[in-house]
């Protein structure tokens, strides 16, 4: 249900005053060098960063039927004090764009898409001494319906809750990392986090070693020492080995890979064809293939 407020606006703005003024807009001086708490990271004032994510957003709205972002950063919001909720998403759009939206319907405006560092400030908590409270100067505000509006916030919105796009390597994830590290809030995730859940096999030791989980039979090739894995990593239905150069070391590959589908662990797959197993070296039904670093 749209109140009149929404209705209006949407009768008297035209798609030209609804857009965006470009990286000004979105990035507000964002050719000044800038940093509220010395941890903002390097690439604070790339427009690009916000340029191109605001794209994303408007295109997966599009794609969804769903009206384009109102631009009312001209038009402070105040009023939010410590008691408002704020639930914070950082970086990329399209990855949480179900939780905005379903967010916007049963919270409206609680929801607060961050798409630049240059949005945010970190501050030291006034709560939790050695931590930071995270401000939100500018943001997209998630409404019932759908409805998206960019906005600036007078003072800055504080955070309640922080989650975002962790991935490692990930175009956002320094700064999403940066913003989100050592906060005053409960946040959805870290860097360092993300980076051990990418790994299939650190999150299958894990599982097995430290929970007592079953994981499906694995046996893992790690070159170099594997900095995330213990020294000499046990774990039930688990087998590492460690190559020192695997162009070298052809025969010691076929030996365990023989052993491990000729051993007990793989006795329930059996029945299995002669091709299949073989593929379950690459990783199906479990068995894994390891290379590279960790």
């Amino acid at each position: 249900q749209l109140s009149v407020d929404q209705t209006s606006a949407e009768q008297t703005l035209s798609p030209k005053e609804q857009e965006w003024a470009g990286p000004e807009a979105l990035c507000p001086g964002w050719l000044e060098d800038e940093a509220p708490d010395g941890e903002v990271p390097e690439d604070s004032g790339d427009p690009d960063c916000a340029t191109h994510a605001y794209e994303l957003l408007q295109s997966a709205l599009r794609q969804e039927g769903l009206p384009h972002t109102l631009d009312r950063s001209t038009e402070p919001r105040t009023g939010f004090g410590p008691l408002d909720m704020t639930v914070c998403i950082l970086g990329c759009p399209t990855s949480f764009l179900p939780i905005l939206l379903e967010g916007g319907t049963r919270c409206p405006g609680a929801m607060v898409l961050c798409l630049s560092p240059a949005w945010a400030s970190r501050v030291p908590s006034e709560s939790s001494p050695g931590a930071w409270s995270l401000l939100l100067s500018r943001g997209v505000s998630f409404e019932a319906g759908g409805h998206s509006v960019l906005e600036t916030f007078v003072p800055p919105r504080r955070a309640n809750y922080v989650t975002g796009t962790f991935t490692a390597g990930g175009p956002e994830g320094g700064w999403v990392g940066e913003l989100a590290r050592d906060l005053d809030c409960p946040t959805g995730g870290s860097v360092p986090l993300a980076h051990r859940l990418e790994d299939p096999l650190v999150t299958r030791w894990v599982l097995a070693a430290r929970a007592g989980l079953p994981v499906p039979p694995t046996l893992a090739f790690v070159l170099g020492p594997g900095k995330d894995l213990p020294a000499d990593p046990v774990a039930p239905g688990m087998k590492l080995v460690r190559l020192e150069d695997p162009q070298g070391q052809e025969t010691l590959v076929r030996e365990e890979v023989g052993a491990f589908l000729g051993g007990t662990a793989m006795e329930p797959y059996s029945q299995v064809g002669t091709g299949a197993r073989q593929g379950m070296v690459g990783g199906t039904h479990g068995a894994g293939w390891r290379g590279g670093q960790g």
